[in-house]
């Protein structure tokens, strides 16, 4: 079963997504994130992930949410919070990644994974200053 990990980064209420290339589906908007490895808590994994996608690190970690993803396994979100200093940088140009930083109400909720569109309408509120999402 495959268990996932999310690096949901935010900043000054809006938050860090990621245009990338995905040789399966083409170009997809996603928070970094990526498999736990065995033996690997999810907020362990959101941080390699997200320092492996982005190159970003040492973030201060706010909280961890778990739920269950589309392949029956867990996915995890940890939160984390950046300095206005901190930009992500891309990795590989096979990825072809842009960075976003979007408020709440910018984010594309029709291109994001079910279980994230289910992280982003119950806690991201927490995290963001806006009150809706595009559906």
């Amino acid at each position: 079963m495959t268990h996932l990990s999310m690096a949901v980064v935010v900043r000054n209420g809006k938050v860090l997504v990621q245009e990338r290339y995905r040789a399966s589906k083409g170009m997809v908007v996603e928070f970094p994130g990526g498999e736990v490895n065995e033996n690997e808590t999810g907020t362990d994994a959101a941080i390699r992930e997200l320092s492996e996608e982005t190159q970003l690190e040492g973030l201060k970690h706010l909280a961890t949410f778990a739920g269950i993803n589309e392949f029956g396994g867990r996915i995890y979100y940890a939160v984390f919070e950046a300095s206005p200093s901190d930009q992500p940088m891309p990795v590989g140009e096979e990825r072809r990644q842009t960075f976003k930083w979007l408020e709440y109400a910018e984010l594309p909720l029709g291109e994001f994974y079910a279980a994230d569109v289910n992280f982003i309408k119950t806690q991201l509120t927490k995290f963001c200053k806006q009150e809706s999402a595009v559906a």
